[in-house]
């Protein structure tokens, strides 16, 4: 069944991990992505490999799944006049270099606009494109340091110093997406495309809603795991009802605690609510995660589990759900990708194709999209622009 994106083309300039999310996203919901490398390939590929490694990185597996690779050397006129060709075939192009990068190729928007005027083009920045760090490059750690998102870690955890697991890359790239999306829906109205820039530090900033709430009200958001008799529990204990109450007394063998003038009506429970979270918490201690999970997910929202990355590949929530998939790449073999996870009834989301060797579509492309014959393919190659 076609995704909702099906006649979407999309010029992917993208490298590392925001940009090339975003396009992701655009090709788990259809669209066709054009994934533009040098005649050495997008260097990410073996990103956080050993020097030896003879094959594409995991992160590069999972987040180049559905493109299609051309491989142009934009060093040269003819590799540059090809992108533009592409380019004025295509509805939305996606890059995530510095400033001033595809300036220099002459393929920045203001460049382009004129040779296709439904052009979305998106682009994202580590500090945006205007302030005194626009020139700066970034990284999702970097990112982190600079939005407040590793101190803040640091004091939920106690251990500065220690790395702080972020979405540097993740928000910005689905931020981008989201951009497109209503670009696309403007151009509908409009007939015109425009600029979307995304400022790597400002998407982290707006998934920092929680601890922005700390900052500026001093009131903690959320809770602390606590820990078990195998591991630690994200326990909460909400307003509860007097049925609930009930069930939950009687799961702690505490039928006592039904009658106590501190908790037996619903008023009493909130009025002492510090104790009655006490005595959840030292009856919880004495469980195994599995036990409190049991026992207490069908009461209420009482929290979760935590669970190590093992033990969530191996959940049957997730196993039932088939949130993982397994694909046989024919360079990497097997190898386990999170499924698309949104979910459209009647256009859904799907992994189509692998992500693909270095320039493995160039030619299907050149000579589909563009016409280019067998002999105009060759001369291309013998002189290096394609590959």
């Amino acid at each position: 069944m076609p995704g909702a994106l099906q006649d979407l083309r999309v010029i992917d300039f993208t490298h590392a991990l925001n940009g090339p999310f975003c396009t992701m996203l655009l090709g788990h919901l259809g669209a066709e992505i054009i994934k533009i490398e040098p005649p050495s390939g997008d260097r990410f590929r073996r990103s956080w490999m050993p020097r030896d490694a003879k094959k594409d990185a995991y992160e590069f597996l999972w987040i180049n799944v559905n493109k299609k690779s051309v491989v142009l050397n934009l060093k040269s006129e003819r590799g540059v006049d090809l992108a533009r060709r592409l380019i004025a075939r295509a509805d939305v192009l996606v890059e995530n270099f510095q400033q001033g990068t595809m300036e220099r190729f002459g393929l920045d928007y203001d460049s382009l606009k004129t040779l296709n005027p439904r052009l979305i083009y998106a682009c994202s920045r580590g500090y945006g494109e205007s302030g005194p760090y626009a020139a700066y490059g970034n990284t999702a750690q970097s990112n982190n340091s600079m939005t407040g998102w590793t101190h803040t870690s640091w004091g939920y955890s106690g251990a500065p110093g220690k790395k702080a697991l972020g979405i540097g890359d993740e928000a910005a790239g689905v931020s981008m997406c989201v951009g497109i999306l209503a670009a696309l829906h403007a151009r509908e109205r409009t007939g015109e495309g425009q600029k979307i820039v995304v400022s790597m530090q400002e998407a982290v900033l707006g998934f920092m809603i929680s601890s922005m709430h700390e900052y500026f009200t001093g009131i903690d958001v959320g809770n602390q795991p606590i820990p078990v008799a195998d591991g630690f529990f994200t326990l909460r204990v909400p307003d509860i009802s007097d049925q609930v109450w009930s069930k939950l007394a009687h799961l702690m063998e505490r039928e006592d605690l039904v009658q106590d003038p501190r908790f037996v009506t619903a008023a009493a429970r909130r009025q002492h609510q510090a104790e009655l979270e006490e005595i959840v918490k030292a009856w919880a201690r004495g469980k195994t995660r599995q036990e409190l999970w049991d026992g207490l997910r069908d009461l209420d929202y009482f929290g979760a589990p935590v669970l190590s990355t093992r033990e969530v590949l191996e959940d049957p929530h997730i196993k039932a759900r088939q949130a993982f998939i397994e694909r046989d790449h024919p360079t990497a073999g097997p190898t386990t990708l999170l499924a698309p996870w949104i979910h459209l009834s009647k256009t859904p989301a799907s992994i189509r194709d692998d992500a693909p060797a270095i320039g493995q579509h160039t030619h299907e492309v050149l000579g589909g999209l563009l016409g280019l014959s067998g002999v105009e393919l060759g001369d291309l190659r013998a002189q290096g622009v394609i590959k």
